[in-house]
């Protein structure tokens, strides 16, 4: 039996923030922090136009707890309150407050590597446009419009080289640490495979063999690289050098012009 989606919508505020149905619990999670609201301590859920509301339910005489996700669709706010309606037990605690539990959310390592990317992209733009208006100022207002522009695409292309000599290591290393095993062709870009566990995984590797030979290692077993043979690994190193070592030169030159904009002032 293939697995079915929830028809009740994920909902995306301002600021990040998402409010989420899961099993028998409303999840909000707010700046890398996580709000677990179990449907019994749940009052009532309504929507205000682009913010929903989730009101707890509390002891007679005390003030409910409200918490707002503001920023969302109103047509997927006025769905998710409708939806979770629904779901409400007929039967809910008393003072819903006590219920709510608060951490941190589990992070896989395709969000934490994303996270940090976009936590650099962020310092090296404010640090570009910091040096940039620095050097029109004091020195070149060309040259601080060259190190405007040309230092993100620069960074670009020395982040794309250093990602791509992360292929040719792995295929130069997981043949002879890791594990290798026979891959079937399952269509454009995609061998079947099983690993060391028993769990059917699957590999992006060009070509169309009837089979692959690919090789993972065992705490990435999810992460497989094709078997190629020492040539085409010579060869594909050297390409993704010669394209980190263009990006190495182009950051080089930008440090100059940067040194040279100010030298002018």
């Amino acid at each position: 039996m293939s697995p079915t989606t929830s028809p009740i919508p994920v909902l995306r505020g301002s600021g990040g923030t998402t409010l989420q149905a899961k099993e028998d619990a409303l999840v909000l999670r707010r700046w890398r922090k996580e709000k677990r609201i179990p449907l019994q301590a749940v009052r009532q859920v309504r929507a205000e136009g682009r913010a929903l509301a989730v009101e707890l339910t509390a002891p007679a005489g005390t003030t409910p707890t409200v918490c707002r996700v503001r920023g969302v669709s109103a047509a997927a706010a006025t769905m998710f309150a409708d939806a979770v309606t629904a779901c409400l037990p007929e039967e809910r605690e008393a003072d819903g407050a006590a219920l709510v539990t608060e951490g941190t959310p589990a992070e896989s390592e395709d969000e934490a590597y994303w996270r940090k990317l976009k936590i650099c992209a962020w310092v090296v733009g404010l640090v570009t446009v910091g040096v940039a208006v620095a050097m029109a100022i004091v020195g070149s207002g060309i040259l601080a419009c060259v190190f405007l522009i040309g230092n993100p695409v620069t960074l670009g292309i020395v982040v794309l080289g250093l990602y791509g000599m992360r292929m040719p290591y792995y295929e130069w290393y997981l043949p002879r640490y890791g594990i290798t095993v026979e891959a079937v062709y399952r269509g454009p870009r995609s061998y079947a495979y099983t690993d060391l566990h028993g769990v059917a995984r699957t590999a992006s590797v060009a070509g169309n063999a009837p089979t692959r030979r690919v090789a993972y290692h065992p705490d990435r077993p999810g992460e497989a690289f094709a078997a190629y043979s020492w040539i085409r690994k010579v060869f594909r190193t050297l390409f993704c050098l010669a394209f980190l070592l263009v990006g190495l030169s182009l950051f080089a030159y930008n440090i100059f012009v940067a040194v040279d904009g100010f030298q002018r002032g």
